[in-house]
Parts: C-alpha cells; sequence; structure tokens
C-alpha cells in the first residue's frame, strides 16, 4: 500500500513538471508573437516613415547617426544578407506569427491531457 501512494506521487510529480514545462512554452511562444507583432508595427512605421536619418545604437551607450534608404536587408544564414521589400517582410513575420499561433492549440491541449491524467490519479481509491 505505501509502495503504491510513493509511485503515485512520484507520477504526480512528473506530470506536474509536464505541465508547467508545457506552461513555459506557451509563455516563450506568447512573447516571440508579442515581439513579432511590435517588430511588424516598426516595419509599418518606418515604410510610412517620411524621415531620412536616424540614431541606432551601435554599442553600449555609444550611437550611430545613420541615413535611412528603407532597404531591408534579411540575414538567410551564414551571415548572408538579402534585399527584401516592406511587404515581403510584412509576409515573413505573419507567417512566424501563424507558425506560433498553429503550435499553442497543440500545447494546450497536451496540458489538458495531463490534468485530466492527474485528476484521474488524485481521484483514484486505494
Amino acid at each position: 500500500m505505501e509502495k503504491d501512494k510513493i509511485e503515485r506521487l512520484m507520477q504526480l510529480q512528473m506530470l506536474e513538471n509536464q505541465v508547467n514545462q508545457y506552461g513555459e512554452e506557451l509563455k516563450i511562444i506568447d512573447k516571440q508573437i508579442q515581439e513579432l507583432g511590435k517588430l511588424k508595427r516598426d516595419v509599418i512605421n518606418l515604410e510610412s516613415s517620411k524621415e531620412t536619418e536616424m540614431i541606432s545604437e551601435f554599442s553600449k551607450g555609444i550611437f550611430i547617426k545613420s541615413e535611412i534608404k528603407k532597404e531591408l536587408m534579411v540575414d538567410v544564414g551564414s551571415k548572408i544578407f538579402v534585399s527584401k521589400g516592406f511587404e515581403e517582410i510584412k509576409e515573413i513575420i505573419d507567417f512566424q506569427i501563424n507558425k506560433f499561433e498553429e503550435v499553442k492549440p497543440k500545447i494546450a491541449s497536451h496540458i489538458e491531457k495531463i490534468n485530466k491524467e492527474l485528476d484521474k490519479i488524485i481521484n483514484q481509491r486505494y
């Protein structure tokens, strides 16, 4: 009887850890979606801006004044840059947001399944 309780407790702890891990993944995904949304707003603002200069951080506390050419460059890997238009950039951002949004219900489903299993274990009688 005591051995069964210990096994149930260990199983509960394992499942609780999984729920916590999935919860953290959801938080990370939500943060990524939020950051991508901000990036898209920034791209839209830059696209419609009439400014010709901007100040960019070069290093901590050091800034550089630069001319805005409205030519966006995307790192496609290994420091290889490809020029992209504003619409292309917005499409890329939307694609990334949609991919994150697709994953969220799957993770929520895993959490729900684990919670059901937790309830089942908790409600078992010995």
